[in-house]
């Protein structure tokens, strides 16, 4: 009875990824290779050099064209989470009072993106924002991973997003990686 309740009410929500193993040699990792880490406000660099860990593309209602404007939406990083056997996936960034990116809610082969933010200033209830997924694709290199192990993915997500009665288009494209940490 308790799988055949997990089944209809949780897992057969989510989307199914796609699992392919040869993502990881994806022509993009060679450049994140080249590129200096996004860290968040609260980590401290240390002596031991840290390779991108993400070139996700997240913008709103507007492509980006210039270089300041794409590198301004390529400023993120991704981290991820595991516990019994549930993967949190996090692109974005934070600075420690505030922040936004997705999560990508993985298990088994099957997801869910949800967007997310905070910040150290509380928002009138009439700020809050209600999100409807539109796309949601996620490509990974595993079906089923470890503490320890690495996570190469691909996203490719639209959404719309309402804050103040205002109605957004998001966008988010792009590769990551990171090693699964202990959540």
């Amino acid at each position: 009875m308790g799988v055949a309740f997990f089944y209809s009410t949780v897992y057969s929500q989510l989307a199914a990824a796609k699992i392919n193993s040869a993502i990881k040699k994806a022509p993009i990792f060679r450049k994140l290779d080249k590129q200096k880490e996004i860290l968040y406000g609260t980590e401290i660099y240390d002596s031991i050099p840290r390779k991108k860990s993400s070139g996700v593309i997240f913008y709103a209602d507007k492509k980006p064209e210039t270089k300041e404007e794409l590198e301004i939406a390529n400023f993120n990083n991704c981290r991820a989470f595991s516990r019994k056997g549930k993967i949190l996936i996090k692109l974005g960034w934070n600075s420690g009072f505030s922040g936004s990116g997705f999560n990508i809610h993985y298990l088994l082969g099957r997801f869910e993106i949800e967007p997310y933010s905070f910040t150290d200033v509380v928002p009138a209830p009439a700020n809050l924002s209600r999100y409807k997924m539109i796309k949601q694709e996620v490509t990974l290199n595993q079906f089923y991973y470890h503490v320890g192990d690495s996570i190469y993915g691909k996203i490719n997500m639209e959404m719309e997003e309402r804050i103040n009665r205002r109605t957004y288009k998001v966008f988010a494209s792009g590769y990551f990686r990171t090693k699964v940490e202990k959540w």
